[in-house]
């Protein structure tokens, strides 16, 4: 969420003495705020869970709002930075909800398992490093539909089946089972 490099925050946190006794996997919503992006985004919001956004400027400044609907009423992007959303120098949003660590960018949105293989790394590096993972998926019952097209067993299964599959990856643990 806070834009920072695994390597960075944990070599931080052990420079300082403070032990890691558990990674929790989990992976955020990100996307470049183009109007259709905003749109879609609004099927996140919930009553449920609060959802803390921080937008990250072009410049590198940035903004951290409580909610995703306190995102979405003040963040409006001029036209022109609309249509420039997917530059890569353009603004961009990570958004607390938790998505299945299985499910895939889409074209609006992308996600942050790029931090989640970077800490496995540290983990595969350092196997000492920390021997508690923790998948932390929990939003499965406010999904918007296109995330529902599975029950909830089969979700929770696929997220292990990709934990365990990356793991093994990197011989942090057994090949999983093959056999569905």
């Amino acid at each position: 969420m806070e834009f920072e490099e695994p390597q960075s925050a944990i070599s931080f946190l052990q420079q300082h003495g403070i032990k890691l006794s558990k990674f929790h996997l989990s992976s955020a919503l990100t996307l470049r705020p183009t109007r259709e992006a905003r749109q879609a985004l609004a099927a996140f919001a919930d009553e449920v869970y609060l959802h803390q956004v921080i937008v990250r400027h072009a410049d590198g400044s940035r903004v951290v709002y409580l909610d995703l609907d306190d995102a979405l009423a003040c963040e409006h992007p001029s036209d022109e930075q609309a249509s420039e959303a997917a530059t890569p120098h353009s603004d961009e949003w990570r958004v607390h909800f938790h998505v299945p660590l299985h499910s895939p960018p889409t074209l609006l949105f992308g996600n942050t398992t790029g931090h989640i293989l970077g800490v496995l790394d540290l983990l595969q590096a350092n196997p000492g490093l920390c021997s508690h993972l923790e998948m932390e998926t929990y939003t499965w019952e406010v999904l918007p539909p296109e995330f529902k097209s599975w029950d909830v067993v089969e979700q929770l299964a696929a997220e292990y089946d990709w934990t365990l599959s990356r793991l093994a990856e990197r011989g942090l643990c057994g090949k999983p089972n093959a056999a569905k």
